[in-house]
């Protein structure tokens, strides 16, 4: 039955949840964002794990998570893994810290609109005020004209960066900077503690090397996207290249 109506009713969105290391904050983060949902049962939700991850795979295993082979592509090479089985028309980028706001799925499909359109969609954490997206959303079709969900050249720390850099170059962004969600994390948040997967995606020691890459894939950016520090962006804007709201 549940096949026949999805056949019928297909998602609207894909949640794609990269996690590690932490299963049951995983498992409340993936039921905290499908009952804040006002139709639940056009959300579907793909769990990315790695498979170096023992603890994770057997405490989630009943939710049929999509396994990571340990290649070294990170939490990157997951979303990407999680995004490329999603059947949704928009695509969200989810992590285990972060909070929905009630209704969330009509407010993204509200705010995108042309769902069919090659758009990304602009929200906020409460936290940036940069120009660098703190949370990928994006239609498939944006998602198949860029040829990846993040861009598959980095593990981590500057695929944000590039997403949110070619965003603003090809002028396929909706802003909807008034809707926050909330992300619980260390940076923002000191009752948040700073645990071994938050060490591993933020090492400083892959910064420099991270930006090499972006610069090298993105030889414009010197001149349009600066990085005061490891927290904040700038773009410098085009103006044939604008945004909508």
């Amino acid at each position: 039955m549940a096949s026949f109506l999805q056949r019928i009713f297909p998602p609207r969105i894909s949640l794609v949840h990269a996690t590690r290391g932490r299963p049951q904050q995983a498992r409340e983060c993936r039921q905290n964002w499908l009952s804040a949902a006002h139709r639940p049962s056009r959300v579907e939700h793909i769990f990315a794990v790695d498979s170096d991850d023992p603890a994770s795979i057997a405490q989630l295993s009943d939710l049929r998570p999509h396994l990571v082979t340990p290649s070294g592509g990170g939490c990157v090479a997951a979303w990407n893994l999680a995004a490329e089985q999603a059947t949704g028309k928009i695509l969200v980028q989810l992590s285990d810290d972060w909070l929905p706001l009630p209704g969330w799925d009509d407010i993204l499909v509200d705010r995108i609109r042309k769902v069919n359109q090659p758009l990304v969609l602009r929200i906020s954490d409460g936290h940036r005020k940069d120009d660098l997206f703190c949370m990928a959303i994006l239609t498939k079709a944006r998602m198949k004209q860029q040829g990846w969900f993040l861009p598959p050249a980095y593990t981590g720390i500057y695929s944000d960066d590039e997403f949110s850099f070619r965003a603003f170059e090809d002028g396929v962004i909706v802003d909807a900077r008034d809707v926050a969600f909330t992300h619980c994390h260390p940076n923002y948040d000191d009752s948040v503690p700073m645990d071994e997967t938050y060490q591993r995606q933020n090492a400083n020691a892959k910064y420099a090397e991270a930006k090499a890459i972006f610069l090298e894939r993105n030889p414009g950016a010197k001149k349009r996207w600066f990085v005061k520090d490891h927290w904040e962006r700038r773009w410098i804007p085009s103006a044939k290249k604008p945004t909508r709201a």
